[in-house]
């Protein structure tokens, strides 16, 4: 708008230039414990590997129809979903799902000892913090890793 000619503006009354920030100061972590870089994070024993849209995977889950109904059953495939999925450095899919379960030993006639892994993991699921933690503390990583296909068949020769 413009000024009415009859007023005068003084100087104390323009508007004037704002102050622009000053430049970011340095930060550094000042208390223990808390990682100052990737290296510092810590890795193994419980926190363990983790892997990227974990969220993804738990949704795959949901929408999938397991072999059992028992609500333990999901927890384990859960858990070992993720850490298969997150030991490959990827979202999970539908193969980490398959190769869950048969690792539980479904899709084959699985041995007894197979038998056994799976019924002390499903008793272990309401004692744990995360779902399937014994089931991902015991099971082989190179087994885990590997096709479904290529997992039952060696469980079934194992036994």
């Amino acid at each position: 708008m413009a000024q009415q000619p009859n007023l005068e503006v003084t100087d104390a009354e323009r508007p004037r230039p704002a102050l622009a920030p000053g430049p970011a100061k340095g930060w550094r972590a000042g208390k223990p414990g808390i990682p100052e870089g990737p290296q510092d994070v810590p890795r193994g024993g419980t926190f363990d590997v983790t892997g990227p849209d974990a969220g993804y995977g738990l949704l795959i889950l949901s929408r999938t129809e397991l072999p059992d109904d028992d609500p333990r059953l999901r927890e384990v495939v859960e858990g070992l979903v993720l850490i298969r999925s997150a030991l490959l450095g990827r979202a999970p899919i539908m193969e980490d799902i398959e190769a869950a379960l048969a690792v539980c030993g479904y899709g084959f006639e699985p041995p007894e000892d197979v038998l056994e892994r799976r019924m002390r993991w499903l008793a272990a699921v309401p004692h744990e913090k995360r779902p399937g933690e014994t089931a991902v503390a015991e099971v082989d990583r190179e087994l885990l890793v590997r096709k479904p296909a290529e997992i039952a068949e060696r469980l079934r020769n194992a036994g």
